[in-house]
């Protein structure tokens, strides 16, 4: 998605929202540094992350298993 499209999507998703505190949060987000933004977003993805991951207990069971 070039620039020009993805600015288009943001600025619509933007007109969807109806929360006066969402939006004034947003424009917090907005009148900081481009620095802080990408720091910001980069956080909040590591978290979108860090939630959707499942620990993976195959080497536990496969001891356990071995050991039996």
């Amino acid at each position: 998605m070039n620039a020009s499209k993805l600015k288009t999507a943001i600025i619509k998703r933007i007109d969807e929202i109806d929360d006066v505190e969402l939006l004034k949060s947003l424009e917090s987000l907005f009148n900081t540094s481009d620095k802080n933004i990408s720091k910001f977003l980069e956080l909040a993805n590591e978290k979108l992350l860090q939630e959707n991951e499942t620990e993976d207990f195959t080497a536990y069971i496969k001891e356990w298993v071995k050991n039996m």
